[in-house]
């Protein structure tokens, strides 16, 4: 009959060539269609051939020599035939439905070597799955097994000739490719490898009750998945989605070792029913994931990872049971796939954490489950004493609480139905649903926390990357200066927007669009605009709180993206709302501002001093900052950001709150700072200060630099900073107002004259 089965193995991979070829030069659209039809042609017979019975070699010990296939040497090759069949079958049943990097090599590299040899050793593969008979007289198995050979070799000769141009991977998609064949040959390893490579016999350590071989089980259900979400994290959703798919169709395979259809027919049927709590994950997790179910997934999401869980940790299998044995291996291999698959498949983003409405859902559904299983077990107890679905008729449980637990039990309420009878345990039944539901809810918030613990690592990992990525490019840059020194030494004296862009997330809309400005050492210089057009998003960039989406900011030289850190430390920034540490005192706040600056003891006391006599702070110094009043704190806010004497001293908004000696007081120490040679970046809708202490101003709307205007010049043409100010926010046409050196961003804004400054100085005094 051999010949019979290579027939059929061989009019399968030539009709796989001939159709796939044939479209693939005339009708190349039409091609993954036939692809999706054969590879899912090859995944019904491998369905029907693995339901219809029991694989011979999975009775094997130890390789021990027999009749029915034959020496060691072949029982091993026989072994690692259908071992390796399965994973090379799972790869062309998925193939067609994604597009991964690696597939096509994995298909050319993995799988075809794969078919070829089965091919060769056909009599070896029909020998382990069916025995020698089938050698002998018509086996439907070993027919089936003759055309899932045919079937793949066929499509890998076809998938590998439409993507000959993918085969080739470059030197980094190598190690990619080594891990996707480990994970592979691991996922598709059948339930009775280890029986048949070893003898169960000489090994009867049992994993129980968190001894060293309970333990030692137990990591890796902690181990894989964190090791696949490290893998898979950055990988695009196709790869993520078919690595899961691959990974639950194969765990589902191997669980059907004891669910056949020999089992679902047979007497013993009663208890083979798949309908235990992690059973149920086996079926639900592969089919949502190949029809995108997402509210059916929420329930294994909820409710099998938790009895997963605790199956693993109390597990219900005897003691005498050899670890190396078949019972152990799919035990686990259930119990692995229904804890952290689901995780894992929400930890990589194919279907989203789940909200309150989604837990909700769950636990309606556990709730028909647990209903129906109580009915279930009540009824099935009639035809076998043993049925135990859930652990809801059995003492399971409750031996492992104690003896309250047990008296649970005594409450019972029996009713018969004809012949049938049917036990309920009320109270044990009642406490089992509710303490399940609290267990879900916890289990829930503990996910959460995972889940937010591994974004915050990655976070801190991306940012390193990062940190890391632009310390190479500044030095780059820099050729060989120190990284302390600015990029641009021309501005070591100026605040700088290069055509500075920002745009929020994915939005259409920008914030601020090419924004250009150029504010010397020595000015005071006002920037004006109404609310919402774009000031503060442009101070927040400039200081570092809000990344650059567009073009460049430097701040007396440094590169605000590139070198952050040099940057701030120019920086003295008062905000528009304060945001203090008001359970220290002012001196211990504004001390801790200086320790972040480096600031000597000796300067920052002399500072201190001198800023708390003139805004009147001294006797408050040591008091805590809670119980200071709203102008207060912004005189506060003002001392931390002068503490370390700044270059570059930005103001958004500052007067608010100030009573009108401290509004004059903040204007003496701008000027006094301006006249240092430093720079004073000034935010104020109060057009009045602007334009008595300002020696130029730029006026923002919607996003733009309208202009930028020499005040002593505007106000020597006898026009008022406000009807300006006016006229350009309304949009109407203004006359250009020459500015000495240039326009924004030029040399016009030069430090001021002494004549200008006494001016300024003289009108504050009038004001005053």
């Amino acid at each position: 009959m051999t010949a019979v089965y290579y027939l059929v193995g061989a009019a399968g991979a030539a009709a796989v060539i001939a159709v796939g070829l044939v479209l693939n030069k005339k009708l190349p659209t039409k091609l993954n269609i036939a692809l999706k039809t054969f590879s899912l042609l090859l995944a019904t017979a491998l369905f029907f051939r693995y339901m219809l019975g029991q694989d011979v070699i999975a009775n094997m010990i130890n390789r021990q020599p027999n009749d029915t296939i034959g020496s060691k040497e072949l029982i091993t090759v026989a072994l690692f035939q259908v071992w390796f069949a399965y994973a090379a079958e799972m790869l062309v049943v998925l193939a067609p439905f994604f597009k991964v990097r690696t597939l096509p090599a994995l298909i050319a590299y993995v799988a075809l070597p794969i078919f070829v040899f089965n091919t060769v050793m056909f009599p070896g593969h029909v020998l382990a799955i069916t025995g020698g008979e089938a050698l002998q007289t018509f086996d439907v198995r070993a027919m089936l097994i003759g055309l899932e050979t045919g079937l793949g070799l066929g499509f890998c000769v076809v998938y590998t000739v439409v993507n000959l141009d993918k085969v080739i991977l470059r030197k980094k998609e190598w190690i990619w490719f080594a891990l996707a064949v480990v994970g592979c040959l691991f996922a598709a390893f059948p339930s009775y490898g280890l029986q048949v490579m070893s003898d169960p016999n000489k090994f009867t350590m049992n994993p129980h009750d968190f001894n060293i071989y309970h333990r030692m089980i137990l990591y890796p259900a902690i181990i894989i998945p964190i090791v696949l979400f490290v893998l898979l994290r950055d990988k695009p959703m196709d790869t993520k989605r078919f690595a899961m798919m691959y990974y639950a169709w194969l765990g589902l395979l191997n669980f059907s070792f004891y669910h056949r259809f020999a089992d679902f027919f047979g007497p013993s049927w009663v208890t083979a029913l798949p309908l235990h709590l992690c059973n149920t994950a086996m079926y639900i997790t592969p089919l949502c994931l190949t029809f995108k179910w997402k509210k059916f997934f929420y329930f294994t999401y909820f409710i099998n990872v938790l009895g997963a869980f605790l199956a693993m940790i109390m597990p219900n299998y005897n003691e005498g049971i050899s670890i190396l044995g078949i019972s152990i291996w799919l035990f686990y291999m259930n119990h692995y796939q229904a804890f952290f698959m689901p995780l894992l498949v929400v930890g990589l983003g194919i279907f989203r954490r789940p909200r309150l409405k989604e837990f909700k859902y769950s636990m309606i559904g556990f709730s028909v489950y647990f209903v129906l299983m109580l009915i279930v077990n009540a009824w099935f107890t009639n035809y076998n004493a043993s049925v135990d679905y859930f652990f809801l008729n059995s003492d399971f449980i409750v031996d492992k609480l104690g003896q309250w637990a047990r008296d649970t039990r005594n409450f019972v309420w029996s009713f018969s139905i004809g012949e049938l009878k049917f036990i309920f345990y009320p109270l044990y039944q009642f406490l089992f649903l509710i303490v399940y539901y609290g267990f879900a809810f916890g289990m829930w918030f503990i996910y959460e926390l995972g889940y937010n613990a591994a974004a915050g690592w990655l976070d801190i990992v991306e940012r390193n990357k990062k940190i890391h990525a632009d310390r190479l490019a500044l030095e780059v840059k820099l050729a060989g200066r120190s990284i302390e020194e600015p990029m641009n030494m021309e501005n070591a004296n100026k605040l700088v927007l290069k055509k500075f862009t920002k745009r929020y997330g994915s939005s259409d809309v920008y914030a601020v669009k090419d924004a250009d400005l150029e504010v010397c050492g020595g000015e005071i210089y006002g920037f004006l605009g109404p609310n919402g057009a774009g000031k503060s998003t442009i101070i927040k960039s400039i200081v570092g709180i809000q990344t650059i989406t567009e073009g460049a900011i430097e701040v007396c030289g440094y590169d605000v993206a590139t070198q952050s850190v040099m940057a701030k430390r120019q920086i003295g920034f008062v905000p528009d709302h304060y945001a203090l540490y008001e359970r220290l005192t002012a001196r211990e706040y504004i001390n801790y501002i200086a320790d972040l600056y480096e600031v000597s003891k000796q300067d920052r006391d002399e500072r201190l001093s001198r800023m708390a006599e003139r805004f009147e702070l001294t006797a408050a110094l040591d008091n805590p900052i809670r119980t200071f009043s709203h102008g207060m704190k912004q005189k506060v806010t003002i001392m931390s950001a002068l503490i370390h004497n700044p270059k570059v001293w930005i103001l958004d908004e500052p007067l608010t709150g100030l009573d009108p000696n401290s509004i004059f007081q903040v204007k003496e120490c701008m000027r006094e700072h301006a006249e240092a040679g430093n720079i004073v970046f000034f935010s104020s809708h109060i057009i009045d200060v602007v334009e008595r202490i300002c020696d130029r101003i730029a006026i923002i709307r919607k996003g733009q630099i309208q202009c930028v205007r020499d005040v002593h010049e505007m106000e020597a043409s006898g026009q008022s900073l406000e009807q300006f100010y006016m006229s350009v926010i309304n949009g109407s046409e203004v006359e250009p107002i020459p500015v000495e050196g240039g326009t924004s961003g030029g040399e016009g804004g030069a430090k001021p004259s002494k004549e200008k400054r006494s001016k300024r100085r003289k009108d504050a005094e009038a004001n005053r």
